[in-house]
């Protein structure tokens, strides 16, 4: 068993080859949750009165708004990375393309809350006449709870007043203005994984004996060990089922007649590029094939010979095929991963 100086110098290894990425969002939901009391009627009057629940105090379009660029960049690093526990692994050589697109994706969103802040009034306004209908809503199906119907009753008196209440109590659910720009945010946070240190802190012993810590140390590292086996093995296999699954799909595509446009032409460049990005382990084999492809059908060949030409078509079926099935082929799974375990000095567990 390492010790865990070994295990971390382990991880070192490996975060030279990547680093963990954390996409951290807020947002203000621009709704509030509405309660009889803030109706100003009995909880017996709410089901006749108005649907409670969640209700926007600014139109759901400028909070959906937040929400694309937030997927957006949940999105961008997800594509771009491998899960590594609860969070995302993204390879070096992939981080600058990241870290620019990010950036851009921050400076949209720091303008939807410019545009927010500017406009705060003009879409509270765009609200109004919504609360001024629930608030008739309410004053109208509530009348019939009230005891007395003189003549000297002046009805329009009281439903001005309720609707002027009410009004008023939706207004205290708005936050100020000067408050809302600190409820948004789009950071990310980029950092790597250590071993824990089992010295003590504040002067005091982590364990009480020597036994206790080493036992300590060999499950630290026994789950570490396996974290990172773990690891390597599903960044190979979720690489190569990408593979399957786009020439696969083009394969198929053509076999059936469908239409092999510039459009898939594109797609199996991008895929290229991407699984380049994110090899890091070196799963040579498949990056070899996926070479070959490129020079010879993508850009060895003219784009519209290729989508029109029978016979080329049928050679790029081949040959996706031909990828697929290098790719399904497990047996030097192996191989690949223990290239990658030997760089980085460890010995893969025997089954």
């Amino acid at each position: 068993m390492a010790t865990l100086d070994e295990m971390t110098d382990k991880l070192a290894k490996l975060f030279r080859d990547g680093v963990l990425v954390d996409v951290d969002v807020s947002c203000w939901t621009g709704a509030r949750m509405l309660t009889p009391e803030d109706l100003g009627l009995e909880a017996k009057d709410v089901a006749e009165a108005y649907h409670l629940g969640r209700k926007m105090l600014i139109p759901d379009r400028i909070i959906a708004a937040f929400h694309k660029i937030e997927g957006q960049a949940r999105n961008l690093v997800q594509t771009n990375s491998f899960p590594y526990g609860s969070n995302r692994f993204v390879p070096k050589r992939k981080l600058p393309e990241i870290q620019k697109q990010l950036k851009e994706l921050q400076a949209k969103y720091n303008a939807l809350v410019d545009d927010l802040v500017l406009n705060y009034d003009k879409y509270r306004e765009e609200m109004r006449p919504i609360y001024l209908e629930a608030a008739e809503t309410a004053y109208t199906n509530q009348i019939p709870s009230s005891e007395t119907f003189g003549p000297d009753r002046d009805f329009e008196a009281e439903k001005k007043a309720f609707i002027d209440a009410f009004m008023a109590r939706i207004a205290t659910f708005y936050p100020p203005v000067g408050t809302i720009a600190g409820k948004f945010s789009l950071e990310w946070t980029v950092w790597g994984a250590t071993m824990p240190s089992l010295e003590g802190g504040d002067g005091e012993d982590l364990v009480l004996n020597e036994e206790e810590r080493r036992e300590l140390a060999e499950d630290c590292n026994r789950q570490t060990h396996a974290k990172l086996e773990s690891f390597v093995d599903s960044v190979v296999g979720e690489l190569r089922a990408e593979t399957v699954e786009v020439c696969g799909h083009v394969a198929d595509s053509i076999m059936s007649g469908k239409v092999i446009n510039s459009r898939t032409i594109q797609s199996l460049r991008n895929f290229i590029d991407r699984f380049k990005g994110l090899n890091f382990i070196g799963d040579s084999n498949i990056e070899n094939e996926l070479d070959k492809l490129r020079a010879e059908f993508l850009d060895g060949a003219d784009q519209e010979t290729l989508t029109s030409d029978e016979d080329m078509k049928t050679q790029l079926k081949t040959r996706l095929a031909e990828i697929k099935a290098v790719a399904e082929n497990i047996s030097d799974l192996s191989s690949v991963t223990g290239q990658y375990h030997r760089k980085i000095s460890w010995t893969p567990k025997e089954n």
